[in-house]
């Protein structure tokens, strides 16, 4: 068994038609879901109609896995989010100036899920630290981090794209050749990593998605000030998104992504 973090994004679907075309070694791809209503719907609709499929034709199994409490499944990262009485934030919010806050999103609803998994069903344990792929291509690669034991006690990461050099438009120049459709940046819908370009088009073409990223902003606004604190936001603008993102303004911004999600877990 060899194991990768699935994100369903590009990169991963590159390295699951390379991996069946015995390029890569990985035989189980783990798709660790926060929640049917907190990833980005394209990306649960790309993985149940294309991805899937075609892992079992070619032999691959992909894997979904939950959080759960006491053997039954949690409440998904968008419920707690909302959750008027958790007064705590479990996504990386902009407070003031300051960049994201801590990815506990990552680390809760990502990293344990799958070392649990990856206990139960690869042998994975603080002696025996099994490899989990993840899927950061070269343009990348600033978002890759070296071994830390303590934070992944029972995994160690590898990265089978940098080590073949792919770049994000190269691993889907491998999607398109294997007759597959592109697949969607994967990341949850209201993500604060997302660049503006990404909320301008929300905002055009999705609108109840939008509607409820303003109302989940808003009641996370209204969290901490009940708390006391200052405001948190899911922009860098420190003002709320419909301030900052005017209606039919996909076109007004650039491409560039100075800041993205480090862990490799997500947007891939």
């Amino acid at each position: 068994m060899r194991v990768f973090s699935f994100g369903g994004g590009a990169q991963s679907t590159a390295v699951l038609v390379l991996s069946a075309e015995r390029i890569l070694p990985y035989t189980h791809f783990v798709l660790a879901n926060v929640g049917d209503d907190s990833e980005n719907p394209a990306t649960l609709e790309y993985v149940e109609q294309v991805a899937k499929p075609y892992a079992e034709a070619h032999g691959l199994t992909i894997v979904e896995v939950k959080r759960t409490r006491k053997q039954e499944e949690a409440p998904t990262l968008y419920q707690v989010a909302m959750n008027n009485d958790v007064s705590s934030i479990p996504i990386p919010v902009y407070l003031g100036l300051k960049g994201p806050g801590s990815r506990n999103c990552t680390s809760e609803w990502k990293i344990k899920v799958i070392e649990k998994w990856m206990r139960q069903h690869a042998g994975a344990t603080k002696e025996n630290r099994v490899p989990l792929g993840v899927g950061i291509s070269v343009d990348e690669s600033h978002r890759m981090r070296t071994d830390d034991p303590e934070r992944e006690p029972y995994l160690k990461k590898e990265y089978p794209l940098i080590d073949l050099y792919y770049t994000r438009a190269m691993c889907q120049e491998v999607i398109m050749k294997a007759g597959l459709p592109l697949a969607p940046k994967s990341s949850c819908w209201f993500c604060p990593y997302k660049r503006p370009r990404e909320w301008a088009k929300m905002r055009s073409e999705y609108p109840a998605l939008w509607d409820k990223a303003v109302a989940l902003e808003q009641r996370i606004v209204e969290k901490r000030v009940r708390a006391g604190k200052e405001p948190a936001y899911l922009t860098a603008s420190n003002a709320p998104l419909e301030h900052v993102i005017p209606l039919n303004s996909a076109n007004m911004f650039d491409d560039e992504d100075p800041m993205a999600c480090e862990s490799g877990y997500c947007m891939t």
